[in-house]
């Protein structure tokens, strides 16, 4: 075998080594990401908001009706089956301890936090994968939503950061992502004490 023939064959075979490393190491790099650094198990069903990867759960956002949450949904391995496609939405509380409050319904005092399902109290605009997620109104409308026959009295509750829990489960139940958010009041007017007023 010539000198040239040789360096071929060296050139070759080191080119194939760099290449299955690279592979290995993007495997590796794949499975820590949808492992959390290794920290859990593979994750195969995710969200997508506003650009970032929500694998297991999220918080700090702020939902009106001006800045509905739009979501999108995906799994891993979507693209090798058919069958994982789908997914189910609910809306809940966020049980924090010390920050729970009462709210009137029909002159009964509920529990905010003891309510099992807060989907109603908003309007979820449904896609194939995605979905966007925008509540009623304020507080008082949410609510009102949720009890629609119901006469509703939320004045004086103590609302708390993240106080919404929006679930976000796989087609066959088997995962689900968490997102956390609130829902601000808007501030509607501001009325002035003119005699109070000083330059």
């Amino acid at each position: 075998m010539s000198n040239n023939a040789k360096l071929t064959n060296t050139v070759i075979k080191v080119i194939s080594y760099i290449l299955v490393v690279m592979v290995l190491a993007g495997v590796i790099g794949v499975v820590a990401y949808f492992t959390g650094g290794f920290s859990s198990g593979f994750k195969t069903f995710y969200l997508t908001i506003d650009g970032k990867d929500v694998l297991t759960s999220a918080s700090g956002y702020s939902v009106d009706s001006e800045n509905p949450l739009m979501v999108d949904v995906k799994y891993v391995f979507g693209f090798a089956s058919e069958g994982e496609t789908g997914y189910k939405v609910k809306v809940v509380p966020n049980v924090v301890e010390g920050e729970d409050f009462e709210f009137e319904v029909d002159g009964e005092k509920q529990s905010f936090q003891a309510q099992k399902d807060l989907t109603a109290g908003f309007n979820i605009e449904y896609g194939e994968n995605s979905f966007t997620l925008t509540p009623l109104g304020n507080f008082n409308e949410i609510m009102q939503g949720v009890y629609p026959t119901a006469e509703i009295d939320c004045s004086g509750v103590n609302r708390y950061e993240n106080m919404f829990a929006l679930v976000v489960t796989s087609y066959d139940e088997s995962a689900s992502v968490t997102v956390y958010f609130c829902c601000p009041d808007k501030v509607t007017g501001v009325e002035l004490d003119k005699e109070s007023i000083t330059f």
